[in-house]
């Protein structure tokens, strides 16, 4: 007994001594668990033992009533207090490391399900995108073609147009060539008719009012005769007829108008012609008079007076 006490008392010096703060010891978090525990133990084992001794040492003094009364103290460390906190803090520890090696488990199937879903999803991504981008193609393709369709269009219906002015303009001409066609057969029927430089001219062979004449112009195809040339106008005195021309002014007095609208630019008046000297006072219609000179012979006349006429029919 004195040995054991004298270990206890040596353990308990060495718990109560003052601790040299000068070293540095490392320890494992476990390790210094251990020791803790060990501590709690040893102080609880040397309290324990100190009072063993005094019992014993009282059992020493009291009288001694046989083997009968002698009682052994066992010592159970686990019914401690410090051995139950021991107990309490290795299944924590435990159970810390189930829930550890439990979260580790779930984040790795949550990662495994995170990742197979991503792929999936990228997957499904780049499908979405190669679709995307052939519908994209196909667009293009079906508006270029749109495009050379609108150009063909526009080029047929341009063609078309032209066809259709041509078609026009050659109907234009087919009535006309018919027109002429028509004229000069009147024309050979009829031996009155003259052609000088790009004219028919047709000269009368009876008389009429100024009115009466142009009416049969117009009939003919033609109209009176308009002079813009000191040569046509010589070819029509050379006709040796007294004859209507196509001027008056009977719209404005003085202002002398060709039966196509224009106004008279260049007159063949002899002296003192225009001077609407006539019986009534009205002189509105034009004649070529054969008694003057040939670019001298326009007089003022009449309208009612009967004179043969010339008509005239550009081709």
């Amino acid at each position: 007994m004195d040995r054991k006490h004298s270990k206890l008392l040596e353990m308990s010096e060495v718990i109560y001594a003052e601790p040299d703060m000068t070293k540095k010891v490392k320890f494992d978090r476990g390790e210094m668990e251990e020791r803790i525990v060990d501590i709690y133990v040893s102080a609880d084992t040397l309290r324990d033992s100190e009072t063993c001794t005094k019992r014993e040492e009282t059992a020493d003094t009291a009288p001694n009533n046989g083997p009968g009364d002698q009682h052994s103290v066992p010592f159970q460390w686990w019914k401690r207090p410090s051995g139950v906190a021991a107990v309490c803090l290795g299944l924590l520890c435990v159970l810390l490391l189930s829930g550890v090696i439990g979260l580790s488990v779930q984040y790795s199937n949550v990662s495994k399900n995170s990742s197979a879903e991503r792929e999936q999803l990228q997957t499904s991504n780049n499908t979405l995108t190669k679709e995307r981008d052939q519908l994209q193609t196909s667009y293009n393709n079906l508006t270029e073609e749109r495009d050379q369709l609108q150009t063909r269009n526009n080029n047929l219906t341009k063609e078309r147009d032209q066809l259709q002015s041509s078609y026009n303009n050659l109907t234009k001409e087919k009535d006309k060539l018919q027109t002429e066609r028509d004229f000069l057969s009147r024309m050979v029927t009829n031996c009155s008719w003259q052609k000088f430089e790009s004219s028919w001219y047709f000269l009368s062979t009876e008389t009429k009012t100024w009115e009466e004449s142009r009416e049969d112009c117009l009939k003919r195809g033609a109209d009176l005769v308009i002079i813009n040339s000191d040569k046509e106008q010589e070819f029509l005195f050379n006709l040796k007829k007294r004859v209507w021309i196509g001027l008056t002014d009977s719209v404005t007095e003085a202002t002398w108008i060709w039966v196509d609208g224009t106004t008279l630019t260049t007159g063949y008046w002899y002296n003192p012609q225009p001077d609407n000297a006539g019986p009534t006072g009205e002189e509105d219609c034009v004649e070529i008079q054969q008694d003057q000179r040939p670019l001298k012979a326009w007089n003022d006349l009449s309208c009612d007076s009967k004179l043969n006429w010339i008509c005239e029919k550009v081709v």
